[in-house]
């Protein structure tokens, strides 16, 4: 029987394209994992520079703009939290008023690290009352942070401050977050008499007087003119 050389060679052909696909595809599987390699690489630098940037030490506001130094009594004093952590929330808020639009609101805090885990806050350039309240509630409830604290705000009071009325010019107050709230867009305050109320931030809702006392005023124990000897830092 004669040997059948072109069946053979046509088994030949077919064995070799096999093989060069087998090796196609071996190559595009090394690419495909080699591709894979860095994005996983790439994902991982991501997460840890957004880490880093939400608790960067010498973060610095883009849109700084330019204040005088005042006599603010303007105060917040958090208690039961970590000095970094409370640190990392005022960094986050201090950033919402990043844009031109804001600027001009953008509080500049002066934080003191303080003994028994407690931070005091004042504005040696003062701040808005209306930002004042935000900057309390934020502090009670931040976004991304998991904390339990506990914040009381205290200021003097102007008759031109929103949500305020005439009678409360030079008013000493006390602010904080009522420990049975639910709604977490409020403020509570409490004059220096005993008068109590709550302020919403919702369009309409404002200045409310309440029934009955749900904290009793108190006096800061810290008085801004002695914070010095404790070590501080100013977030911008």
């Amino acid at each position: 029987m004669a040997h059948d050389y072109t069946r053979e060679k046509r088994h030949f052909s077919y064995r070799k394209t096999v093989t060069i696909h087998k090796n196609r595809m071996k190559r595009m599987n090394y690419i495909i994992l080699g591709i894979i390699a860095l994005v996983a690489v790439l994902a991982f630098q991501f997460i840890n520079n957004s880490k880093s940037d939400s608790t960067d030490k010498k973060y610095t506001s883009k849109f700084n703009v330019e204040k005088k130094l005042t006599d603010s009594d303007k105060q917040i004093v958090v208690e039961n939290v970590d000095f970094n952590q409370i640190k990392n929330a005022v960094q986050d808020f201090t950033k919402n008023y990043d844009n031109p639009q804001q600027s001009h609101l953008k509080p500049i805090s002066r934080l003191h690290k303080t003994d028994n885990n407690k931070t005091v806050i004042t504005f040696p350039y003062d701040i808005d009352f209306e930002i004042f309240c935000y900057y309390i509630n934020y502090l009670k409830y931040p976004m991304g942070l998991n904390y339990n604290a506990n914040v009381r705000g205290w200021t003097t009071t102007k008759p031109n401050d929103n949500w305020l009325n005439k009678d409360f010019e030079n008013v000493k107050t006390m602010l904080f977050i009522d420990p049975n709230d639910s709604e977490y867009d409020n403020v509570m305050l409490i004059t220096e008499s005993g008068k109590t109320y709550k302020i919403g931030f919702a369009i309409g809702e404002g200045l409310q007087n309440q029934n009955g006392t749900i904290l009793k005023y108190n006096s800061s124990i810290f008085r801004n003119s002695e914070l010095e000897k404790f070590e501080s830092e100013e977030i911008k």
